[in-house]
């Protein structure tokens, strides 16, 4: 995704660097290497990315690369880089899939923790829950467009077409590879729902986990509070967001558009305005939900009230470069 993205020339001495220096943590771990080729893991081309550019590989790059220019301690930087790449790989699958479904990118509707149940919290848990069911809509999609398909139709129309059904499917998804892998009548209808079935069970036990494993190991999804998944950031996930994307200070009201515009997170009354329905937005609900994370900023030494209009998101880091 990074060597895919527009920024791979810019970031290539940053990343160079980071893994060509010697240092004793390198050395050290080179000792402890076993110098024998049975144990050296090598993908061989195992991996599969079917994009050649995407927004999501720019963005994760724009935001490795804000970190890189900061400079920062080895120790003090990994952090920050695998929370934001975690971040990133489970908004590229949602990017993807609502493409497939040709919908608009997912919004994330996050909840700032509160001491009690909130509407926020309710919102927040079924935007995860629809969210979580979009790359398996995004297979069906897949799968129902194949069936739609003008060659797909006249293979299923001719009586002698079943070979041509099955070869298509093996053209467009790489199924059935074998023979053993379809023991069903030869007609396409049945073909092709034993297709959606199989893919659906893989789904299930490897991709589907992608939104919740990548999303929790983000900080972004979590069940503080409640016993039901949901949208509510860590603290870790708020550092990682302020130092990647706030240049030395910005506007508090700045900063929540700037997270909805790159990440889809909502955390404030407008930008919920313009993703829920009239009944689904309550504004004093999401106003609460602000200023819970203002004051959670301001406990983090991130945000700065100078009035009461007038509210600055702080990143420590530039800040001190800065003097």
């Amino acid at each position: 995704m990074l060597s895919r993205s527009k920024h791979a020339d810019t970031l290539r001495p940053y990343l160079a660097r980071a893994f060509e220096r010697q240092d004793q943590c390198d050395q050290l771990l080179q000792l402890m290497q076993p110098d024998r080729a049975d144990d050296r893991q090598d993908r061989g081309g195992s991996s599969y990315l079917p994009y050649a550019t995407h927004a999501t590989f720019d963005a994760l790059a724009q935001d490795w690369l804000s970190l890189f220019t900061l400079d920062l301690p080895r120790f003090d930087a990994y952090p920050h880089l695998a929370t934001l790449a975690a971040l990133h790989l489970a908004l590229y699958q949602l990017h993807v899939a609502a493409g497939v479904c040709r919908e608009k990118p997912p919004s994330l509707i996050c909840e700032v923790v509160a001491p009690r149940k909130t509407l926020v919290r309710e919102l927040s848990v079924m935007s995860y829950l629809q969210n979580n069911q979009l790359p398996q809509r995004a297979i069906e999609a897949y799968i129902r467009e194949i069936g739609q398909s003008d060659k797909w139709q006249a293979a299923a129309a001719d009586p002698s077409g079943f070979p041509a059904c099955r070869q298509i499917l093996r053209d467009e998804v790489r199924w059935p590879r074998d023979d053993d892998d379809y023991d069903g009548p030869a007609e396409a209808d049945a073909l092709l729902a034993e297709f959606r079935k199989a893919a659906l069970a893989r789904h299930r036990q490897h991709v589907a986990n992608i939104h919740r494993s990548y999303g929790g190991g983000s900080g972004l999804v979590s069940r503080r509070g409640t016993n039901r998944l949901r949208y509510a950031p860590t603290d870790e996930l708020l550092k990682a967001l302020i130092v990647a994307n706030v240049p030395v200070r910005m506007e508090y009201g700045e900063f929540l558009a700037l997270l909805f515009a790159r990440y889809g997170l909502v955390f404030g009354e407008r930008e919920a305005q313009q993703v829920l329905s009239s009944e689904e937005f309550d504004k004093r609900a999401f106003q609460a939900n602000s200023e819970r994370l203002e004051s959670r900023l301001r406990t983090l030494g991130m945000l700065r009230r100078l009035s009461d209009a007038c509210a600055y998101v702080e990143n420590p880091l530039r800040k001190a470069s800065a003097t």
